[in-house]
Formats: structure tokens, sequence, C-alpha cells
């Protein structure tokens, strides 16, 4: 991300006063929104810190509309509706496909009103979508394909959608020197409560069926999500009155008088990238196709995990233990990655996350082979470790911060209707050749185009350049 001392351009000139209405990359200071109910300001310490940790639970409570939290409710759901996993797969297409769509504008809402705000919509959105899931019964066909449509759509849309985008935002705007360390710290624990979360949730629907399970997940939103929303999430360092990463010796403008009056505490720089800039830059797809084809790929492999597991001959107890170890490389890959991040440019790191893509996806359909299954875990490991450094630090790295929830809200989009189309097709080619292997070779297509937008942007560009210290925009599609 350009600064102003790298590219020798003048601070950004005082946002203009003359209206309270917010506008994007703003907060509305003349609320005071951002001191209560407590002041982070009088603490002793940073509150990026609590930043870090609440954002973490933010993406956690989002399980239940992650493929991870849905795949074990299939069976039930299959056998308590009457339709086909075809067919259920084809209503989680639609909902998920649906809701990616909408996502560009919760991307928006976030810049305009904050984290918080939407972060709490989502979480009450949610909690209300798995207690109306768990009442669904027997129906026919068309029936359950609309009610399931719907189910699925406020599921992701709250859940994988709005509540882990409004998390991840909220935790880049509150750092810039260690921003990708710090993500993926927060995505290295993402790591291991997912890898667990299958195991959790069929104990869980073990206590008293799938019903009961997603009620108490519908509690324990309400209660324990909302809360933390509510008390701890904030917009960003500006919005309450600190400077990011708590640098000492600035001020910021609501510390310097700012907080009373009416008009709108920018967030960012000037030149940074709006949202149109970032989509016509080489680099925003070279970091976003690998992690769209992971979340189509990785979604469709968790949707069918145990239907997988029964084709390689493994049982349900034997596939679902894979999620451990994939955990324990994917972890340290992240960290990596975080800290590669912050100090080469960001498509180095999308590079090596497709390459690990496409080792993976020929190896997942030999898992019930000792040297391959290692190959894939470990691939698969790294790939989801770079997954975390492209979502929370790259953009606002290559981007800046005034627009992040509008460019993220492109690339969760994409994620998405890329995490809603995997299922469907993995079920359509397995129920056509009876197998899940040429779904695979097919998904190598992304990352290969990743890599090869990787060499184009490594030509056009001269190489890498930081973008931190490196003006202007880097290489774009519609001039190159």
């Amino acid at each position: 991300m350009t600064t102003a001392a790298s590219t020798g351009t003048s601070a950004p000139s005082p946002p203009d006063r003359s209206s309270a209405r917010p506008v994007p990359g703003s907060i509305d200071a003349g609320t005071a929104w951002g001191r209560r109910p407590f002041d982070p300001a009088k603490l002793p310490f940073y509150y990026g810190w609590i930043i870090l940790v609440v954002a973490s639970v933010g993406v956690l409570a989002s399980i239940p509309g992650q493929t991870a939290g849905v795949s074990v409710f299939t069976d039930d759901l299959t056998a308590t509706t009457g339709l086909s996993r075809l067919q259920l797969s084809i209503a989680y297409l639609i909902g998920t496909g649906a809701s990616g769509f909408l996502l560009p504008l919760g991307g928006r809402a976030i810049d305009v009103r904050g984290p918080r705000v939407v972060a709490l919509v989502a979480t009450f959105g949610l909690a209300a979508t798995v207690a109306g899931l768990s009442l669904v019964g027997p129906m026919g066909d068309l029936t359950g394909l609309v009610v399931m449509s719907i189910g699925f759509g406020f599921l992701r849309f709250c859940g994988q959608g709005l509540l882990t985008l409004s998390s991840r935002t909220m935790l880049a705007q509150w750092f810039e020197r260690r921003r990708g360390l710090v993500t993926a710290t927060s995505n290295a624990i993402m790591s291991f409560a997912f890898a667990l979360t299958p195991a959790l949730l069929l104990a869980l629907i073990g206590i008293d069926g799938f019903r009961t399970a997603w009620r108490i997940l519908a509690v324990l939103l309400v209660v324990v999500v909302g809360l933390v929303v509510v008390v701890f999430y904030r917009t960003s360092p500006e919005s309450t009155g600190l400077v990011i990463d708590g640098r000492r010796g600035e001020v910021s403008p609501v510390a310097a008088g700012q907080a009373g009056s009416p008009g709108p505490i920018v967030i960012g720089r000037d030149d940074d990238a709006d949202r149109g800039e970032a989509l016509r830059d080489i680099r925003f797809w070279v970091v976003t196709l690998p992690v769209v084809a992971l979340a189509s790929t990785s979604t469709a492999l968790t949707f069918h995990i145990l239907d997988l597991g029964a084709e390689l001959g493994l049982s349900q107890e034997q596939i679902v233990r894979i999620f451990v170890p994939i955990a324990f490389v994917s972890v340290p890959v992240t960290l990596l990655g975080g800290w590669l991040v912050d100090r080469v440019s960001p498509v180095v790191v999308g590079a090596a996350m497709s390459a690990a893509q496409v080792v993976m996806y020929l190896t997942v359909p030999h898992l019930d082979r000792p040297v391959l299954a290692t190959v894939a875990v470990i691939s698969w490991g790294a790939a989801q470790g770079g997954y975390a450094p492209l979502t929370s630090a790259a953009l606002p790295r290559l981007f800046g911060r005034r627009h992040l929830g509008a460019i993220a809200g492109v690339q969760m989009s994409a994620m998405v209707i890329g995490s809603a189309v995997g299922p469907a097709l993995f079920a359509l080619i397995e129920t056509t050749v009876g197998s899940y292997q040429a779904a695979l070779t097919l998904s190598t297509v992304l990352p290969v185009a990743g890599l090869v937008l990787y060499v184009v942007a490594a030509r056009r560009g001269g190489g890498h350049p930081d973008p931190q210290s490196a003006p202007g925009p880097g290489p774009r599609l519609d001039h190159r």
C-alpha cells in the first residue's frame, strides 16, 4: 500500500465537513459510536490486540454457515426432507450462489455502517436461520428444493459471508506494519477450530439429533456472540481516537478534537484504490483466483467428505480425521505466509498457493494410498495456509483501507459463488461417471490460470516491487 511518505505526495486534505452523511471509507464521528460502551483509548495497551481476539471469535461463530458446519448435517437433511444428495447439492448451489451475488452490497455496508452493525445483523440472521432449519421435515422435490435453497442462502450469506467478511475487514483495519502476521495468527487458530468442527458437531448431533444441535448453536450465537459484537467490535483506530498500530507520537483526528464534530472521520488515504481500480489491477486476480479455487474445491470436498471416504473404502471416522493433519500443516504455512505478505508482494504468495492446489487436486483421489495421502495432506495444508494472507492482508496492502470493505466484498463474493458451484459440480460429475476424480482434475483449471496471471504480472511489472513503497497502482488489465 502506498504512503504519502514513500510517494512524495502531501498528506490527505481534511475531509469535507459540510455534511454528516456517511461516505465510503468513513464512520459517523458525531455519534461517538466508537467509544461505546467503553472507550478503547483509555486502555493501557493498544486495542488492536482485543480486536484480534474478538475478530477470531466472529469468524469462529460463522461455522454454522461454513461448509465445515453444514457438511455433517447433510445425511440428516437428506433423510429428513426426502431430497437426494444431488438435489440437496443443487439447493446448496442456488442458495450459496444467491448469497454470493449479494455480498458486494455487504462489503459496501461495512465501509459505510461499520463492521459492528453488519456483524450484529449477520449474527442474529445466522441464529434465526439455523433455528428455522431445525424445523424442516419431509417435503416434495420442488418444495424441498425451494425451502432448502432459501435456508442455505441465508445460512451462507449471514455466516460464510457477512459475519466472516465484517470480522476480517475489521481486523485488517487495525494493523498495518504487522497486518500479515496478525491476520495469519488469527487464521492459524481458526484452522484448528475448523478442523475440529466436524467431529464436535457430530458429537453434538449425537446428544439429541440434528434439530437440538442447531437450536443450541442458535442460542449460543444470540447470547454469546451477539454480546461480544456489541461490546468489543470497533470499526477502526480512527473511530476511537487511536492511531493504527498504536504508534506513539502521533495524534488521530478524533483525539485532536474532531470527536464532537458532525462530519465523518475518514479512514485510509486519498490515493487508496477504489473497487473499480482494484478490479482492473491484475494483482487483484492473482491473489483472488487461488482463494476462489480453494473455496470451490475445498467446499465440495468437505460437503461430500463422507461420500468420498466411502468411495475410497474409508470409514466416516477415518475420513473426518484427515482434517487434523491438514490443520497441522496449514498453521505454520499460514504464519509463514503472513510473515511473507508483510515483506514481499502478495502475488508471490498467490502463485505459491496456486501451485500447491495443483498438487492437491491430483493427489486427493488417492487418500487410500499412504504415500499419496501424505502428499495430498501436505499440499492441501499448504494451499489452505495461503488462504488467510490472501483474504485478510493482501488486499489492504495492495489497495489501501479506505474502500477495503467494497474490494474485499468482491473477493468474498467470488469465493462464495465458487463454493456454491463446487458441491453441485462434484455431485453432478460423481453421479455421471461414478467417481470424484474427474471433478478434482477439472479443479486444476483455476489455479493454473492463477499461475499464468502471475507470470503475466511479473513480466509487465518487471519483477515484484514492494507495493508499500512503489508509487501508484500496479499493472492493470485495462491498459497493459
